[in-house]
């Protein structure tokens, strides 16, 4: 089962993740994805939020979809045991998960 998680200020509930996650977040990778970030220069909102999550014993692979390529996208996406979308400007990042096809996969994975 394939469950999804949303919150709007992660470092706030960090600790519901854990006990969400149902399991040992030690070792396991998490798809981090800071491109609603870039409109807003929200580079210190990305570096937080990776600092937490790596404290959280996570495994943070960068995924930047303006940058990566279809295959990168693909395998990012599901090679990882989470997917961490990074807060910022929805409707850019709607429009460069539409461009890529990011979206789509990950609405496949959450279906």
């Amino acid at each position: 089962m394939i469950k999804l998680y949303l919150s709007s200020l992660f470092k706030d509930t960090t600790r519901l993740f854990t006990d969400f996650a149902g399991e040992s977040l030690q070792g396991k990778t998490i798809t981090f994805i800071p491109t609603a970030a870039i409109p807003d220069k929200l580079d210190f909102h990305v570096k937080h939020s990776k600092k937490v999550l790596s404290k959280m014993g996570l495994i943070v692979d960068e995924l930047e979809l303006l940058t990566a390529t279809p295959d990168e996208i693909s395998g990012k996406l599901q090679a990882g045991d989470y997917i961490y979308v990074g807060g910022g400007n929805t409707f850019f990042l709607l429009q460069e998960m539409n461009r890529t096809g990011a979206g789509e996969i990950i609405r496949q994975q959450i279906d």
